[in-house]
């Protein structure tokens, strides 16, 4: 009994943790490594969804630079951006004939952009934009994105009808 209170006091009183608290703990612990593992070690989500965030900026440059471009008077000034392939696009402009438009951070030495990690399908050979910014043409651009080399699908990119907005 005395030796009980003795070591009360010299430990002020504390017996340490239940063991119902230190299995909570690993849990924890074992949760947010699961996480950071699978974050870490894959690497191809954050990259997919970079390049399709990219290619909705590109979309967005396009409809921006057919904004702001004056047509001359009798023209119609037309800039968009047109799909080679499924993994492959570049800028262009149209007064009359097709030109291709180097877009901004683009090193090729055609200005295409090659997709690493994403390919489209179900995409229009272009996607234009009127000096108003809305879509060129009758059908509504739509764009679906997957993973390279197939599987399930990351998202769609939809340009909106008459006021060409880009979700």
């Amino acid at each position: 009994m005395h030796r009980a209170i003795q070591r009360r006091r010299r430990f002020g009183g504390q017996r340490g943790f239940t063991l119902f608290e230190v299995v909570m703990v690993l849990l924890i612990l074992g949760v947010i490594s699961y996480f950071a593992a699978t974050r870490l070690f894959s690497g191809e989500a954050p990259s997919q969804g970079a390049e399709m965030e990219l290619l909705k900026n590109h979309l967005r440059y396009a409809q921006s630079r057919a904004m702001n471009t004056e047509p001359l008077p009798g023209q119609t000034k037309i800039w968009g951006i047109k799909f080679d392939t499924p993994t492959r696009y570049w800028l262009y402009k149209e007064p009359d004939t097709v030109t291709k438009v180097r877009l901004p951070g683009v090193e090729s030495s055609d200005g295409a952009v090659t997709l690493a990690s994403i390919q489209l399908s179900g995409y229009p050979a272009t996607v234009s934009f009127d000096y108003v910014g809305s879509p060129g043409g009758s059908v509504i651009p739509s764009i679906t994105v997957q993973p390279k080399g197939g599987g399930s699908t990351l998202g769609s990119i939809t340009v909106t009808k008459n006021t060409g907005f880009i979700p």
